[in-house]
């Protein structure tokens, strides 16, 4: 069997991780989010994918190609301090990838942002799925906060949805 069509059948496939994500565990995410937010001037984003489209598949679009697209599809990058994360995961195939604005990233060297993305496929193989990416939420924020702090009484505006997008 092909690569592509290995991909289309894990794409076919019911994904177990689905449960994980149902209006409650979103808006306890929304929360995380927003208290991840909060001492500095970045703003993070969480989409959950359960499967790609078929004709996507067939375009060959990679997690990391989709990430990308979200990331421009929710202005991430339209933040005032070029601060803005997109944290993906595309649970079909237990793929996720995050997405920095040039301001964070040049920030941040590629082990922190690996160490966070390894904690995270841990805690999903684990069965830890919500608790695992609020963990990481929180682990975003913490960088952001240590390379963008808010100076003292500076105002800290919410300049993006803190509502994770579920394509379920």
């Amino acid at each position: 069997m092909s690569h592509l069509a290995k991909r289309v059948v894990k794409h076919l496939k019911p994904n177990a991780y689905r449960r994980h994500f149902q209006a409650q565990q979103r808006d306890e995410l929304s929360r995380v989010v927003a208290a991840a937010e909060s001492g500095h001037r970045g703003e993070i984003r969480v989409v959950v994918e359960a499967k790609l489209p078929l004709a996507l598949l067939l375009d060959k679009v990679t997690s990391r190609d989709r990430a990308i697209h979200w990331f421009s599809e929710l202005h991430v990058w339209d933040t005032e301090g070029n601060t803005g994360i997109l944290l993906y995961l595309l649970l079909a195939e237990h793929k996720l990838e995050i997405v920095a604005d040039r301001g964070i990233a040049a920030k941040v060297p590629q082990p922190e942002w690996d160490a966070i993305c390894q904690q995270l496929q841990q805690d999903m193989a684990a069965e830890r799925v919500v608790a695992g990416l609020s963990l990481s939420i929180k682990q975003l924020g913490q960088l952001l906060d240590t390379h963008f702090p808010m100076a003292p009484g500076s105002a800290n505006p919410n300049e993006l949805s803190n509502v994770p997008v579920l394509i379920l």
